[in-house]
């Protein structure tokens, strides 16, 4: 059985899928805080179903500016939402800019070139399907290429680049077919065209939908474990993730060390400088903690100026070196414009962690280190040990 699509019911159906879709989606926004993202979406969609209109009533309305402005409005429509996709997904960088700069200026001068010399809908349509294969192939390219994406934006890209396929066929059919094509003519690669437009238009709509969810839950995500002046973990998210280090090297039967760092005398700080200051320094003091970090040990803030390091597979002599190597750091760092110089005084503990270990426990026996390290002076390093060694006398 020959199955055609009605190609005026499917311009119908862009026009009004679209127009749809910017309405449901400012209803969805409504009460949102506006983002450049969402805007350019919103103004992608209008252009898009303006330019479905006119390619509708092509034929109604005189002169061939009409060819002109429906590819004009394509082209900024489609940019606009691949745009808009890339911004959503933290994607449109200096690189991307770049590149969409370039494709523009071409795609402009190839079919400005074609439109007025050389008067064929067969390579216009070549050069607007071209176009668009480019334009989709780099969100395609970016969403798939990209390690620490989602499966969401793994799934859009292989749509995508399903999408490009398609315009690039189509591309080579007005090219070498051999027969003249127009928006409307018929056959299998029209067909597939606008299967491939309808395709886009619901993955745009839906992807950004879901990119702009995954962003506000990993906005909430990170709301839930950063600690929001330093930039690091909380005490919770800390505490949780280092639970589970530490039942993984019990697994391994491997040791872990747990660092209690608290600045010396931060009070004075605060009172001497005021409360702007302190922060400063307790930001110059994760940022310099952070450099010297290893990419699985874990760094949290417990509440003021305490904070905690655990070094999974690190023993007492890897362990004694990187504390002391945060305690030098420390000391010689220096906050911008500011002749502030501060400590840090650090307890340390070792263990090899069975399933009965809790991390309370390795915080207490650090705490203890820590406070010997105060009343030692301050500005040093003291290890604690596992059982806890009994006081002298």
């Amino acid at each position: 059985m020959d199955y055609q699509l009605d190609i005026q019911t499917l311009l119908i159906t862009l026009i009004l899928g679209n127009v749809f879709m910017v309405l449901l989606f400012t209803a969805y926004r409504y009460r949102s805080s506006r983002d450049i993202a969402s805007s350019l979406f919103i103004i992608s969609k209008w252009l898009q179903s303006a330019c479905w209109l006119v390619v509708m009533i092509r034929f109604s309305l005189s002169g061939p500016q009409v060819v002109l402005l429906s590819n004009v409005l394509m082209l900024g429509g489609g940019g606009l939402e691949v745009v808009a996709l890339l911004l959503m997904a933290g994607a449109f960088d200096d690189k991307a800019k770049r590149y969409y700069a370039v494709v523009t200026l071409l795609s402009v001068l190839s079919y400005g070139l074609i439109y007025f010399l050389y008067h064929s809908d067969n390579l216009r349509i070549a050069s607007a399907s071209l176009g668009a294969v480019l334009f989709i192939a780099f969100p395609a390219y970016r969403f798939i290429a990209n390690k620490g994406g989602s499966l969401l934006q793994t799934v859009m890209g292989l749509i995508y680049a399903a999408v490009a396929s398609i315009m690039l066929v189509r591309a080579f059919a007005a090219l070498f077919s051999g027969r003249e094509m127009d928006i409307f003519s018929p056959g299998l690669i029209q067909q597939f065209y606008y299967i491939g437009i309808f395709l886009s238009m619901i993955l745009g709509m839906a992807g950004f939908v879901l990119l702009s969810r995954e962003r506000s839950y990993e906005a909430l995500q990170r709301m839930a474990n950063i600690d929001e002046l330093t930039g690091i973990l909380n005490r919770r998210a800390f505490i949780d993730k280092a639970q589970l280090a530490a039942a993984a090297a019990a697994e391994r039967g491997e040791p872990i060390s747990f660092l209690l760092l608290d600045i010396d005398h931060f009070k004075q700080v605060n009172d001497n400088y005021g409360h702007v200051t302190g922060d400063w320094a307790l930001q110059n003091f994760a940022s310099t903690v952070e450099f010297y970090l290893g990419r699985d040990d874990l760094f949290g803030r417990y509440g003021g100026e305490e904070f905690a390091i655990l070094l999974p597979g690190a023993g007492e002599e890897e362990s004694d070196r990187k504390a002391e190597q945060f305690r030098s750091a420390i000391m010689s760092s220096r906050i911008e414009g500011h002749p502030l110089q501060y400590t840090v005084s650090i307890g340390v503990i070792t263990v090899i962690p069975d399933k009965s270990t809790q991390l309370d426990q390795l915080y207490k026996l650090s705490d203890a280190a820590l406070y010997k390290a105060k009343q030692g002076g301050r500005n040093r390093v003291v290890r604690s040990r596992w059982p806890e060694e009994p006081e002298p006398g």
